[in-house]
């Protein structure tokens, strides 16, 4: 009898030792968990925690016939080039091949030749410059900034604005690249570009470049860049007398807006920008409603603006090692290239498939767009527009 006890004693503890010592998964993730855009960054990294412990208590991923945990590694950014490509490199030297961020458009350019020689699978979650992406090995679950200036377009052709001025992040990559195609494109539509000034993260003294701005008394200012900064201009605008409508784009979170003006002087202000997980719960989505739930109850904050596509962005990940059923880089992008919409459960954000059904296009890119938002009261609202 004592011998049988010590053989089901031994065979439990082989077994718990077994399911201790699974097989890993590792996944990186690089963004501003510190500095100044750490109120996206943080955000975006306990989506992807919440994300991969989803996926671990349901028995994680399965590839093949063995089922494997996500180890999860993450690095800071701090928003900066030089140490996100220093976090990049400390991940690659941990053996890291897949990888979620980064957010800065300032900061994946600088990622993207490193990664492109690399066998790294990467799925940008926050970055929204142009033209980071290849399909092949780099993709991106978040909108770029020509998705964004649709929205803005969309505005200013029903509302039919005359003139504008804009105040453009001059350090931001993504909207500096696509400034002049956004001013050329509202010249077409027949609005005057009446001024064009600059700023940088961080200033908090825009008198100069506002006087410039309401001189030429547009009908419209465009803010392009970051909240803090944006809600200054704003409270700046207003007390240099500009009285026309101020349009921002950027993500814009309210509890950051409300640390630099008062919500009454954000009355009215419209936003361009795709929609974030807080938009889906007003439309009362599943979803949205239950990772919002789970980031409130975990971490004691109101889910941040960009958590959904970090979210997503893991579960897509899951998908595509599914797919191929195997975790080697080459056939892990190229089952990512070949997902379908309809292959991933678990996704937050209303992605637009393409034609043929895929979420990626040719060069790893989703289609997501802006959409307008209005401030009423303390948060942001769908903006009517009309026909």
């Amino acid at each position: 009898m004592r011998t049988a006890k010590i053989v089901a004693l031994t065979t439990i503890l082989g077994l718990q030792a077994g399911a201790a010592y699974s097989a890993e998964l590792t996944i990186g993730e690089l963004h501003p968990i510190t500095g100044p855009a750490s109120f996206y960054g943080l955000p975006e990294s306990r989506g992807v925690q919440l994300a991969v412990d989803e996926i671990n208590d349901a028995g994680g991923i399965k590839i093949g016939d063995e089922s494997y945990t996500i180890k999860l590694v993450t690095e800071d950014s701090q928003a900066k080039p030089t140490i996100a490509v220093a976090g990049l490199k400390k991940l690659q030297a941990e053996s890291v091949k897949y990888l979620i961020g980064p957010l800065s458009s300032g900061v994946a350019p600088g990622l993207m030749p490193i990664i492109e020689k690399s066998d790294m699978t990467q799925i940008i979650d926050g970055s929204i410059a142009d033209g980071l992406t290849n399909g092949k090995n780099i993709f991106r679950n978040q909108a770029t900034v020509t998705g964004y200036d649709k929205a803005v377009l969309k505005l200013f052709k029903a509302k039919k604005y005359k003139s504008v001025g804009f105040m453009t992040d001059r350090f931001h990559a993504g909207l500096m690249g696509t400034q002049e195609t956004l001013s050329d494109a509202l010249s077409k539509m027949g609005t005057t570009v009446a001024q064009q000034e600059y700023y940088k993260l961080g200033d908090t003294d825009f008198s100069a470049a506002m006087t410039n701005v309401a001189g030429k008394n547009p009908d419209v200012l465009v803010i392009r860049g970051y909240p803090a900064e944006g809600a200054l201009i704003t409270k700046q605008a207003r007390q240099l007398g500009f009285q026309g409508q101020i349009v921002w784009e950027m993500v814009a979170p309210p509890s950051t807006v409300l640390k630099n003006i008062p919500a009454e002087q954000m009355a009215g202000v419209y936003n361009c920008i795709p929609p974030t997980v807080e938009d889906y719960v007003k439309l009362d989505d599943a979803k949205a409603k239950a990772l919002a739930d789970a980031y409130k109850k975990k971490f004691g904050e109101p889910v941040g603006e960009l958590t959904g596509l970090s979210y997503d962005a893991v579960y897509i990940l899951k998908a595509a090692f599914e797919k191929a059923a195997s975790t080697e880089n080459a056939k892990v992008n190229e089952a990512m290239a070949g997902l379908m919409a309809t292959d991933i459960d678990g996704l937050v954000t209303r992605y637009t498939p393409q034609d043929d059904g895929r979420l990626f296009d040719e060069k790893g890119q989703v289609d997501l767009q802006g959409i307008v938002s209005v401030w009423k009261g303390k948060a942001w609202e769908p903006a009517e527009l009309g026909n």
